[in-house]
């Protein structure tokens, strides 16, 4: 174990959406046309969202870097990596299961456009109209039809014998899927630090305010630690995916990612990690 530096990090970061750029097309994986487009759709996601974080780097430095916004885009990468590790456990069926929830989201919006056509505000009764004539009534059938169809891969029976509704496509939360595939750590220690952004907690305040001798101030600068641990969490998020990807597909192999964390020499005398950074402290 050692600590990397924050510019490290970032480099890590860059060597790891570099690599990931080099997908030129993918071979259909056994599992079907629907794990192999959901991966590469993941996979897609996360390289978008390092480079992303890579671009605000180089336009802001890490002084005036945006900490809060990179949290945010840094949370959307360990889910993603928690669900396609959670879909790969049973890669057939719980892909398709995945797109048939789309269905049921369909729904719920079409019908929350429904209920508000009748709002007690008469601004939101005419938005939501004019968007159901346009978009929804024609198309009312249909989506009822699809999300019927699905429906019952959705729900379950609690213990007084109600059917209840999944409220999402795996009926589990992240912190139960992250159990499942071995993130629990991750979900600790990171995740739960990053969803104070998302969810707009105390933590994100934090990031403005400034306690100083002669009063209050508060600032848009990044705190201290903000610019290295949003590249330490993304580049960790990002090998452990890319590895999963790497086994699933043969794009690449476990050495080349693991090649990414290769770095000059920090100034301590610490032992380059070598399990995976997906679970380490590097």
């Amino acid at each position: 174990m050692k600590y990397l530096t924050a510019e490290q990090h970032r480099d890590i970061v860059a060597k790891l959406l570099a690599l990931g750029q080099k997908v030129d097309g993918t071979q259909y994986h056994p599992a079907g046309a629907e794990y192999t487009s959901l991966m590469v759709c993941f996979l897609l996601h996360n390289l978008s969202a390092a480079d992303a974080l890579l671009r605000l780097a180089k336009s802001f430095g890490s002084e005036w870097f945006p900490a809060t916004v990179g949290y945010t885009i840094t949370r959307t990468m360990f889910e993603t990596d928690v669900t396609a590790h959670y879909i790969t456990q049973s890669a057939s069926e719980r892909s398709r299961q995945y797109i048939a929830f789309g269905a049921v989201l369909t729904k719920k919006e079409m019908d929350a456009c429904q209920k508000h056509c009748k709002s007690n505000a008469a601004s939101w009764r005419e938005a939501m109209n004019l968007v159901w004539d346009n978009h929804w009534s024609s198309r009312e059938c249909e989506v009822n039809q699809k999300a019927a169809a699905v429906q019952a891969q959705f729900q379950r029976i609690s213990g007084n014998g109600k059917t209840v509704d999944f409220k999402n496509w795996a009926g589990k939360s992240i912190r139960q899927m992250s159990e499942e595939v071995d993130h629990a750590e991750a979900y600790d220690v990171f995740y739960s630090e990053l969803s104070a952004f998302t969810h707009v907690n105390v933590r994100l305040a934090d990031r403005f305010l400034r306690l100083r001798q002669d009063g209050l101030a508060w600032s848009q600068m990044a705190d201290e630690f903000d610019f290295g641990n949003v590249f330490r969490h993304s580049a960790n998020f990002l090998t452990c995916f890319l590895e999963l990807f790497a086994t699933q597909f043969g794009t690449w192999v476990q050495k080349d990612v693991q090649d990414c964390w290769e770095v000059e020499e920090a100034d301590n005398n610490g032992v380059q990690p070598k399990n995976n950074p997906c679970h380490s402290m590097a």
